[in-house]
């Protein structure tokens, strides 16, 4: 049937995978430092399915597959709210001092989804997983088929446009004005660390080159008295930060 399907997973999975070095349960410096990550991105995602399916009528469905989930629904709201809060959440999370950032994309169209079955697959889940590989930068990209009907309050704060590539994607970043995170390490540092360690490595360099400039312009952007009532509607039933 005809439902919403986002494809998601983490950028650099594989170089954190192989930086990982697996000690016996008793050696405590493994849980404070990066070669944790793996175990901070399956932890966080058990803790995402529990803390985020607050409505218990919820239609949402989810498959995770080692950095990727998967979720799909009837409701496109729910689902966008959902891929909101996993992605602001990993790249302000620190756990073990990691910040974590994500690519993704999401679509409709017809497919078949059954998380108990561990079955999924269709045109629109091939389409998403395409379009999640042709997704450069950290972000989830919006099929330009669900702009018409995502242009329009109650989503345009959880949505937003590049202004170089005119690209739609979850507005993940501005969590920050709505938010504390003042316990949390600024995410300026992350990212000016990021673009000094792949000086030599343009093609990754260029993902935090892209992430700087998309958070200079959340940090400049103004949040009106209108957008505070938008944001107290759209997360009025979860006043919770995982």
């Amino acid at each position: 049937e005809e439902k919403y399907l986002a494809f998601v997973d983490v950028l650099g999975f594989s170089d954190l995978v192989n930086r990982i070095e697996f000690r016996e349960e008793y050696d405590p410096s493994f849980y404070h430092t990066d070669r944790n990550t793996f175990g901070v991105i399956a932890s966080y995602y058990r803790r995402l399915l529990i803390e985020l399916l607050f409505e218990k009528d919820s239609n949402l469905e989810i498959t995770t597959i080692s950095d990727c989930i998967i979720i799909s629904g009837k409701d496109c709201f729910s689902l966008l709210k959902f891929l909101f809060y996993l992605q602001s959440n990993m790249i302000y999370n620190d756990g073990d001092n990691i910040k974590i950032i994500m690519r993704g994309y999401l679509t409709k169209g017809n497919f078949i989804h059954n998380q108990k079955r561990n079955l999924i697959f269709g045109e629109a889940y091939q389409r998403a997983l395409k379009g999640e590989k042709d997704t450069v930068f950290p972000r989830i990209e919006i099929d330009d088929r669900l702009i018409e009907e995502l242009n329009q309050i109650p989503f345009e704060l959880l949505i937003t446009q590049d202004p170089k590539d005119s690209k739609y994607f979850v507005n993940y970043l501005i969590r920050k004005k709505f938010v504390d995170f003042s316990e949390r390490r600024p995410l300026n540092e992350f990212i000016d660390k990021k673009i000094e360690e792949y000086r030599g490595k343009l093609n990754v360099q260029m993902k935090y080159i892209w992430l700087q400039e998309y958070h200079d312009r959340i940090k400049n952007q103004e949040i009106t008295e209108q957008d505070k009532l938008k944001w107290s509607y759209i997360f009025s039933e979860c006043k919770r930060d995982i």
